[in-house]
C-alpha cells in the first residue's frame, strides 16, 4: 500500500510540475512574440515641397501627434524636396523612401484626373481658398471615385492644404482686364487648359520650369506669367514685376496639396494612432491656407507697392468664366473618351457643393 501511495505521489508531482513548466512557457512566449502596441515606435519620414519657414502650420500638427502619441511616432522633417521630388513622390511613397509627403497632384494628372479636374480647372468659380480646400477634403470623403485614385496610386489621402490662387503678373503693365488683353503676350503656364486659352484668345503660352521664371522674366524672353505670387516670391521673380490681375480670391484657378502617407505605413499603424491624424487633418489643412493667404498679402502689397495690381470685380470675371466655358467642355469630353468615365459626375458633384456653399 505504500508504494502504491508513494507512486501516487510521485505522478502528481510530475503532473504539476509540467503544468507549471507549460505555465511558464506560454507566459514567456507572450512576452516574447507578443509585444503590446505601446512597444512599438513607429518612425516617418516626412517631405514638404516648402522649405521650413513656410511650412510652420504643417510641422505643428505634426508636432502635436508625436507629442499626443506618448512617444509612439517619431518624425524626421525634410523640407524642399531634400528627400524625394516632384516627379518622383509617389514612387517614393511607394518604395519607402518617404513615409508621409506633400503631393502636388497638378504634377500628376494623369494619376489624379478627377481631383484635378475639381480643382486644377480654370474658373469653376470656387467660393474661396479656405472652401476650396474644406470642399474637396469632403468630397474625398465622401465619394469613391475620387478616394480611389489615391488607393489605385498605393497612397493613403490624409488631408489637403489649398495653394493661394494663380493670377497673372507681368514684367509691364499691360492693363489686363479681358480675355482680348492676353492678345500678342507670352506668358508662362504650367496649365495645358491655360496653354489652350492663352492661344484662343491671340497670346502665346510658354513652358518652362519654375526656376527658370526669373530668368525668363528678367530677359523679356516671356511677358508674364500665370501662377500664384507665392511661387514668383520663392524663386526670386518679385523684383522683375510691375503689374498683376487678381481674379478674385482664388484666381484663374488653383491648386491643392494633398498631404499623403505611404499605403503600407498607414495600414500598419494602430487605430488609435491613425486617430490622432484624423483629427488633426482640419487644422492642418486650415491654418497652412490662412498661413500661405498671408504670405500672398504680404507680396501682393509688395508689388503695389512699386506698380500696378488690378482686382477684377465678379461681372469681370464672369466673362472669363464664359470665355472659358469651350475648354471646360471639351476637357470634361476628353476625360471621358480617355476611360474617366465619371468625369460629368464629379464636375456636376462640385458645382452642387459650391451651391450649398453660397
Amino acid at each position: 500500500m505504500k508504494k502504491i501511495i508513494a507512486l501516487v505521489t510521485i505522478v502528481c508531482l510530475l503532473f504539476a510540475l509540467g503544468a507549471c513548466a507549460a505555465d511558464t512557457t506560454t507566459t514567456q512566449g507572450s512576452a516574447t512574440t507578443q509585444p503590446t502596441s505601446d512597444d512599438t515606435v513607429y518612425k516617418f519620414n516626412v517631405s514638404f515641397a516648402a522649405p521650413e519657414f513656410v511650412s510652420t502650420s504643417i510641422t505643428a500638427s505634426l508636432d502635436r501627434i508625436q507629442e499626443q502619441s506618448n512617444g509612439r511616432i517619431e518624425f524626421t522633417y525634410y523640407y524642399s524636396w531634400s528627400l524625394t521630388s516632384v516627379p518622383t513622390v509617389i514612387d517614393d511613397l511607394n518604395s519607402g523612401v518617404v513615409d508621409i509627403a506633400a503631393v502636388p497632384i497638378s504634377e500628376h494628372i494623369n494619376l489624379f484626373p478627377y481631383s484635378n479636374l475639381i480643382t486644377y480647372t480654370p474658373f469653376l468659380g470656387l467660393p474661396g481658398t479656405a472652401e476650396a480646400g474644406e470642399i474637396f477634403d469632403e468630397m474625398c470623403q465622401e465619394m469613391e471615385t475620387l478616394s480611389q485614385e489615391y488607393t489605385n496610386a498605393g497612397v493613403y489621402y490624409w488631408t489637403n492644404y489649398p495653394m493661394p490662387g494663380y493670377n497673372i503678373y507681368t514684367t509691364e503693365d499691360h492693363a489686363i482686364t479681358t480675355p482680348d488683353d492676353l492678345k500678342g503676350l507670352k506668358l508662362i503656364t504650367s496649365s495645358a487648359l491655360m496653354q489652350e486659352y492663352v492661344t484662343a484668345n491671340g497670346g502665346a503660352a510658354v513652358s518652362t520650369p519654375v526656376t527658370e521664371y526669373a530668368t525668363s522674366l528678367n530677359t523679356n524672353v516671356v511677358d508674364g506669367a500665370i501662377t500664384h505670387i507665392n511661387v514668383m516670391a520663392a524663386f526670386g521673380c518679385l523684383d522683375f514685376l510691375n503689374a498683376g490681375t487678381v481674379f478674385g480670391e482664388t484666381g484663374t484657378a488653383m491648386s491643392v496639396m494633398t498631404m499623403c502617407f505611404s499605403s503600407d505605413k498607414w495600414n500598419k499603424l494602430p487605430e488609435d494612432l491613425q486617430q490622432l491624424f484624423v483629427d488633426e487633418a482640419d487644422a492642418l489643412r486650415e491654418n497652412q491656407c490662412d498661413a500661405d493667404l498671408a504670405t500672398q498679402a504680404n507680396a501682393l502689397a509688395a508689388l503695389e507697392e512699386k506698380g500696378t495690381v488690378t482686382y477684377l470685380t465678379d461681372d469681370q470675371i464672369a466673362v472669363w468664366a464664359d470665355a472659358f466655358k469651350v475648354q471646360r467642355e471639351a476637357y470634361i469630353a476628353e476625360l471621358i473618351s480617355n476611360g474617366h468615365a465619371d468625369a460629368q459626375d464629379v464636375y456636376d458633384a462640385l458645382m452642387t457643393k459650391m451651391a450649398a456653399y453660397e
